[in-house]
């Protein structure tokens, strides 16, 4: 068996070592509420879904949203009450107003279609978060687009101890006629955000990026 140094733990054997990557991956699986709705797609299909989604959302999205400063705070403010403080008590009752009934969302784990679907999404992730919050820093349009950084609060006991996790990204939005969100695509780096936080896992993502 290898031995370790002060800097370098000892290599597990290969069985092991694949054994507790499947382990680590069925973590972030438990905790991120992925065993459906629209979980296990590749990223290729992942893409695919969301092109799909421009294409279908682009004549019915407003976009009048760049000239009517009114409307764009009240359809940015509801996502913001949606998201500043994710409980399960908020999710049932602000998912239906929030987004339309057939709306879209890839929040680059998983990709779900449909209000009660997007729902469910949510109370599954917080069954395993003790706190998720969203903080909009600024905001940005282009024609039917909403783009808004923003960033992402979270607490989970299963990673780091449960210390909070803090993740930016970008996410665009398109609204309908009512304000509902109509479609709904996440930019971030869910590796630094989450997964390197995975034991074993976390530890091989690490390792895989350039030292500076």
């Amino acid at each position: 068996m290898a031995e370790a140094s002060p800097n370098r733990p000892a290599a597990l054997p290969l069985r092991h070592a694949k054994r507790s990557l499947a382990t680590a991956f069925v973590v972030v699986i438990a905790i991120f509420g992925l065993a459906g709705c629209g979980a296990g797609m590749t990223a290729a299909q992942l893409d695919a879904s969301y092109e799909n989604a421009l294409t279908a959302s682009s004549e019915r999205a407003r976009g009048d949203l760049g000239e009517n400063s009114e409307a764009l705070a009240e359809a940015v403010g509801r996502a913001q009450r949606f998201f500043e403080a994710v409980t399960p008590e908020s999710v049932r009752e602000l998912a239906a107003s929030t987004y339309a009934e057939d709306a879209y969302l890839n929040d680059t784990l998983a990709a779900i279609e449909g209000a009660p679907a997007i729902e469910a999404y949510f109370l599954d992730a917080l069954e395993s978060a003790d706190v998720l919050r969203v903080d909009f820093r600024s905001i940005a349009v282009d024609g039917v687009d909403v783009y808004v950084r923003w960033r992402m609060h979270m607490e989970v006991p299963a990673l780091k101890g449960g210390e909070p996790l803090l993740s930016h990204g970008v996410s665009q939005f398109r609204f309908d006629d009512e304000l509902r969100i109509l479609l709904h695509k996440d930019f971030w780096d869910s590796a630094s955000g989450f997964y390197e936080h995975v034991p074993v896992l976390g530890r091989v993502i690490r390792g895989l990026r350039p030292s500076h």
